[in-house]
């Protein structure tokens, strides 16, 4: 089997190895991941070929305390690359004639709240339900992910209780795990058998995924799984994803399992002949944008490609689909290390294999030529903004005549427009301002009044606030001359003062600094005395927090 492997191999390569030899091109690959030392964390690679293997291989180690050696059969966490298993298996039941993408989701989950929208399954599906995310919501508490044993009923609770949507079903693109872990529910409802169960005999079983479960218990033993870790102070620590949440992530799996997965939908064996077309089918969103988000996968029209990438915990990984060249590439690592370049490997590999796409010929792509503005005209400019719908408040800096945006210097193509790091700015009149980022999306801002800052003004914002939402308060006290705020393991969070009556803050939870910030807007009764305030944190907009007397 090994010499019919490599035999193949070695014609496929032919097509693409013209400027050097297949081992020329396998001590390249080798050179891409040789970041993974022998007595590291490690990862896995695997690539293939109109559904042919033609490369697997794994570096590093599995389990540091044990010295176990990362394998190709070694089980590692996939994220939300899991997120395509819980679409397929909700498109397997539609087209079992059991539910409609159409369908209200109340109609399964009839504990949902009625916020007044009819969220339909295929919003869940493409991330378009304005649902909050979940993980966000419970940080706020005090216990975010990794830090309490959540589960998908659990989740489910905490999501009844929210009062608003961020956002009218269809209108905006946001991506919450909670979409998927509704869905998982969903499949469970109808098809009367847990997630594991129903992709076991639908999806992985016909697949030949031989290596592929759920982490849909924690505690559960699996067999040559591999340990997840992080890098803290120099030092390796065990990150593992100690809850029971499965839908949205939980997928354990091999990249080669990955691989025969993608041979599997790609050449639409799963179901029933049409079910790829709803795998790959994306909608406009309600203004006519594009989403490029489908059934749990990632659609790049451009390069052919269909992706997701995913990471749990220490868990990190990515799934890439050349439907043009029929090559696959699968890449799953215990080690979130080389944060700045999780995924650099593989682009190393698409480079070595994918002929780049013609670049686009759009205005947008153009070069723009910069133009000098003088100081007076560039300081009617500065000052905070806050971002639409989220309460966050950016500051535009002026220095030594450069206009900064969170601190990236913004290169004026017209007395208007300006450049950074591939985004785009325009202002406009009244204080408005819009960014297009680099992946068309559009982000509204608004000039606000700058907020004077003194002991206080500082003191007013001090209390306790409680949220039926998340069942959870928090308290503000003035320290050092800060307005900090703590609950529980959330300790020394100092909230930095951005436009009137709004903060920005980043978590510090257990000595760690979360990773996603939390900006809280203050509002006033007719007294001006505080009464509460609306939190936004990531992917959960305006939670509302009241202010106990």
């Amino acid at each position: 089997m090994k010499c019919l492997r490599f035999f193949v191999l070695f014609i496929l390569l032919q097509q693409y190895a013209t400027a050097q030899s297949w081992p020329d091109t396998v001590h390249m690959i080798n050179k891409l991941f040789d970041r993974y030392q022998p007595n590291h964390p490690g990862c896995q690679v695997a690539i293939s070929r109109n559904g042919e293997i033609i490369f697997s291989k794994a570096w590093g180690l599995a389990n540091l305390d044990n010295n176990v050696p990362y394998t190709i059969e070694t089980v590692t966490e996939a994220g939300s690359i899991s997120k395509q298993f819980t679409a397929a298996a909700i498109l397997i039941l539609a087209q079992q004639g059991k539910l409609s993408l159409d369908d209200d989701l109340r109609k399964y989950l009839p504990e949902f709240p009625d916020y007044g929208h009819t969220i339909r399954l295929k919003n869940l599906l493409h991330h378009t339900s304005g649902i909050r995310e979940w993980s966000n919501l419970e940080a706020i508490t005090g216990w975010p992910r990794t830090t309490k044993a959540y589960t998908n009923a659990e989740v489910f609770a905490t999501l009844c209780r929210q009062q608003k949507l961020n956002n009218v079903p269809g209108a905006e693109f946001i991506y919450s795990n909670s979409n998927y872990i509704l869905l998982a529910l969903i499949v469970e409802k109808v098809s009367g058998m847990s997630l594991p169960d129903f992709t076991q005999k639908y999806i992985f079983t016909p697949a030949g995924m031989t290596h592929t479960s759920w982490r849909d218990n924690y505690r559960k033993i699996v067999p040559n799984r591999g340990i997840a870790y992080s890098l803290k102070d120099g030092h390796y620590q065990i990150n593992m994803p100690n809850e029971s949440v499965y839908g949205p992530g939980g997928l354990l799996t091999t990249a080669e399992d990955l691989l025969k997965w993608a041979a599997f939908y790609l050449n639409n064996k799963l179901g029933n002949p049409g079910l790829l077309n709803q795998q790959l089918a994306t909608e406009k969103l309600a203004d006519g944008t594009d989403n490029d988000y489908a059934a749990g996968l990632v659609i790049d029209q451009q390069k052919g490609l269909v992706s997701h990438n995913g990471q749990t915990a220490g868990y990190v990984g990515i799934v890439e689909n050349f439907k043009k060249q029929n090559i696959s590439i699968a890449y799953l690592s215990n080690s979130t290390e080389f944060k700045d370049d999780l995924f650099g490997g593989v682009n190393g590999i698409e480079k070595l294999f994918i002929k780049p796409a013609a670049a686009e010929t759009t205005p947008a792509n153009k070069a723009q030529t910069a133009v000098t503005l003088s100081p007076e005209k560039l300081k009617k400019y500065v000052g905070w903004y806050s971002i639409d719908k989220v309460n966050e408040g950016v500051e535009i800096a002026l220095r030594h005549d450069t206009l900064l945006f969170r601190g990236n210097p913004m290169v004026p193509v017209s007395e208007h427009d300006f450049t950074f790091n591939g985004n785009t700015v325009t202002f406009g009149n009244e204080g408005q301002m819009l960014v297009t980022r680099a992946d068309k999306r559009k982000i509204q801002l608004k000039k606000e009044i700058t907020a004077k800052v003194t002991p206080a003004y500082l003191k007013t914002f001090a209390g306790t606030y409680y949220s039926k939402e998340t069942e959870s308060n928090f308290t503000l006290l003035i320290k050092d001359g800060k307005l900090m705020l703590e609950k529980d393991n959330i300790k020394d969070a100092a909230l930095i003062p951005t436009y009137r009556q709004a903060f920005n803050v980043l978590l510090n939870l257990d000595g760690e600094i979360y990773p996603v910030g939390a900006n809280l807007l203050f509002e006033t009764n007719n007294k001006k005395a505080i009464t509460q305030c609306k939190v936004s944190m990531g992917n959960a907009r305006g939670m509302s927090f009241i202010r106990i007397k």
